[in-house]
């Protein structure tokens, strides 16, 4: 038996079977790729828009001046200092730096000695005056950094000082809620304008050392301190109740 011959005609190119797989599984993604940038009934949208907590340092700064060759501090002094702590508030989350300076006159060690002797004294009127909770560092500096870069009776009475830096982190709870989006069904499956509101506003409230959140600091026990506080604190009222968010239809 012969095989009937076929027309040059009935020859059609046939794509391979893969490549048309290819194809449409790259038309069934892109039906389901969220489509960003300006929408007509929402506005513009973000590939993902998750809630985050902002954390700024705020140093507070005071400066103790002192006679010359002197580590003693005067009585107006001493005032002056606890105006600044009544002013400021600081609380057990607070850390101040105690910079002790001197002026030029003299040499460079016995400045280094000076300015320390000077830090030591402010760091003890701090514990005595009841702040002596809170964390305090004392460095020497010395003639090193002069408030005033110049020379004279003026600048040397600035110079001589011992630099209060209180440290404080201030914690901003992102804006929540956030209705911009208009709820319903989404077939871009694009995310909430709420997403990540009720983590990050409950982590920014718990949170019992704002500048964890920056650097972090090493494992080690945990502080029975900051765990009774909250337990009192909790006792005593301080911690307010969530109330049941209104939500209009």
């Amino acid at each position: 038996m012969t095989a009937a011959k076929q027309h040059p005609g009935d020859h059609r190119r046939q794509a391979p079977r893969p490549l048309i797989w290819l194809s449409l599984l790259t038309l069934g993604l892109g039906a389901c790729a969220p489509n960003l940038g300006p929408q007509p009934n929402l506005g513009w949208i973000e590939a993902s828009s998750p809630k985050e907590l902002q954390v700024d340092r705020a140093d507070y700064r005071h400066s103790v001046y002192f006679a010359t060759d002197r580590s003693a501090l005067t009585a107006g002094e001493r005032d002056r200092l606890l105006t600044f702590l009544r002013t400021v508030q600081p609380s057990p989350r607070d850390s101040i730096r105690l910079e002790g300076h001197a002026d030029e006159r003299a040499t460079e060690l016995y400045n280094l000695e000076l300015a320390a002797r000077r830090a030591e004294q402010v760091q003890a009127f701090l514990e005595e005056a009841g702040y002596g909770s809170l964390s305090v560092t004392a460095t020497a500096l010395g003639e090193a950094l002069p408030a005033v870069p110049s020379t004279g009776p003026a600048a040397w009475q600035l110079n001589r000082r011992v630099e209060v830096v209180l440290e404080r982190y201030l914690v901003t709870l992102p804006g929540c809620p956030d209705w911009s989006r208009q709820s319903g069904t989404d077939f871009d499956n694009l995310p909430l304008s709420n997403l990540g509101c009720a983590t990050q506003t409950n982590l920014g409230l718990m949170i019992a050392e704002p500048k964890d959140l920056v650097r972090g600091r090493p494992l080690g026990p945990a502080d029975g301190i900051h765990q009774a506080e909250g337990i009192v604190r909790y006792r005593t009222g301080e911690v307010v109740e969530l109330e049941e968010e209104k939500v209009a239809d």
